[in-house]
């Protein structure tokens, strides 16, 4: 969990100084005309100027950037949630504690095909959906052997 802020904090400062320092560093590959003109520039002997790479390509650098941000900082973490929970889904058997979305604490008493039905307590089951499962109950073995 530490490394994944860790990361996530590296990223954002990577983004964060290229959309400020780049713009910077880059001022000068950029014809600028204070009036609108479209003339091409050209050398002292009449020849055009050649653009440079980033001038041409400046602009789909800048957007393969933003792709990329958007896939590690939003995309990949969902993916990895959903996946997550999945996985928890798919293991759920008789005899596991659980906590609902609602914050109710249970034991899976029956396991049907989109319900699930716990008890909460001695005599009290409760029918709840699949998708209302936040987390299983993971026992602490270090406080109990104490």
């Amino acid at each position: 969990m530490r490394n994944s802020k860790l990361f996530k904090t590296i990223i954002t400062i990577v983004i964060i100084s290229m959309v400020f320092i780049l713009p910077i560093l880059t001022t000068g590959c950029f014809p600028m005309t204070g009036d609108g003109s479209t003339t091409v520039a050209t050398n002292a002997d009449g020849t055009p100027v050649e653009q440079s790479w980033l001038a041409k390509y400046g602009t789909w650098i800048w957007l393969v950037v933003l792709v990329v941000a958007f896939y590690f900082l939003l995309i990949r973490p969902q993916r990895q949630r959903s996946k997550k929970q999945q996985d928890l889904m798919g293991n759920l058997q008789r005899g596991d504690e659980i906590v609902t979305v609602g914050g109710i604490f249970g034991k899976i008493k029956d396991v049907g095909g989109d319900s699930i039905i716990i008890t909460i307590s001695s005599g009290v089951d409760v029918k709840i959906s699949r998708s209302a499962i936040a987390r299983k109950v993971v026992a602490d073995v270090s406080s109990s052997s104490k």
